[in-house]
């Protein structure tokens, strides 16, 4: 089972529903900052110490390579990063959470619609 957690910067006055829709829809919402993919991966390095990147898949320390989990795909797009773990725990959520938040990205939960601050 899988469990998207998505981000982007700006938009706040948005519909965070609509948004994340739009972002589907047209690819680009007025309002909402670009990503620096760049920096968005080097955060990752900083803050996710033993995690391994591979270009798509984001991997916490420990995973048993046979297991395959927990994993996150990750899909780094113009405006918006998006996680879905797959097997993922708490706390390897809470660790990505934290990753994009001091990139100034605020968490939406497709799942509930909610955007967090």
């Amino acid at each position: 089972m899988s469990y998207t957690l998505a981000f982007w910067s700006g938009g706040v006055d948005l519909d965070p529903a609509d948004t994340y829709r739009r972002f589907g829809d047209t690819g680009a919402v007025d309002g909402v900052e670009p990503v620096d993919r760049q920096l968005v991966v080097q955060s990752f390095a900083e803050r996710l110490p033993g995690w391994t990147w591979g270009g798509q898949f984001l991997t916490p320390p420990g995973v048993d390579p046979e297991n395959g989990s927990p994993v996150f795909d990750v899909h780094l797009g113009e405006q918006l990063v998006e996680f879905v773990g797959y097997g993922m725990t708490g706390s390897a959520a809470n660790a990505v959470i934290d990753a994009m938040r001091a990139l100034g990205f605020r968490l939406y939960d497709p799942q509930t619609g909610e955007r967090f601050e």
